[in-house]
């Protein structure tokens, strides 16, 4: 019968019901992997959406700043054609007199403008280039504005975020 150092291999069989079940069980995890990769991309990709790497700035984030800027801040703002309306508020403590806006390095207005405590004003700038057509998005970058005030002249405030919009 059997040799010295010989195995007995036994072969079993499988019913075609024992298969089919093999069969669907390799396929369910199948499924479930493919799920789970979809639901990790997912997730991927919203967390990537979010990340700092981006940095352009929402409409509504370049209001709040430029709300928020002192002294002088800028309340709200409308870009048509070369037409840039800046409605500019005075947030400081003392009348201050503005001597030039300028924006991505170019003087775009240079008239000097008084401003009470708290008064408000609406100026026109002029653009070096038309702002394109209705609803186009523009930001403005690099926008710094030249004040003086109490006898102290070209005081500079830069802004740290850019003027974003809608054309009109």
């Amino acid at each position: 019968m059997f040799k010295r150092g010989q195995v007995s291999i036994a072969r079993v069989s499988l019913s075609p019901a024992a298969r089919h079940l093999r069969g669907q069980v390799s396929t369910e995890y199948l499924v479930i992997l493919a799920v789970v990769l979809v639901v990790a991309l997912i997730v991927v990709a919203l967390v990537g959406g979010m990340s700092p790497v981006s940095t352009g700035v929402s409409e509504s984030q370049s209001k709040n700043y430029w709300l928020g800027v002192a002294p002088v801040s800028i309340s709200s703002w409308k870009y048509s054609t070369t037409a840039l309306d800046l409605t500019l508020q005075n947030m400081g403590g003392q009348k201050v007199t503005i001597s030039q806006i300028s924006i991505g390095g170019s003087s775009v207005y240079s008239t000097n403008t008084s401003l009470s405590v708290g008064e408000t004003k609406t100026i026109t700038a002029t653009m070096g280039s038309s702002c394109g057509s209705a609803g186009a998005s523009f930001e403005l970058q690099n926008v710094s504005i030249t004040y003086g005030k109490e006898g102290v002249t070209n005081l500079i405030e830069k802004g740290d975020k850019s003027i974003v919009g809608k054309c009109s």
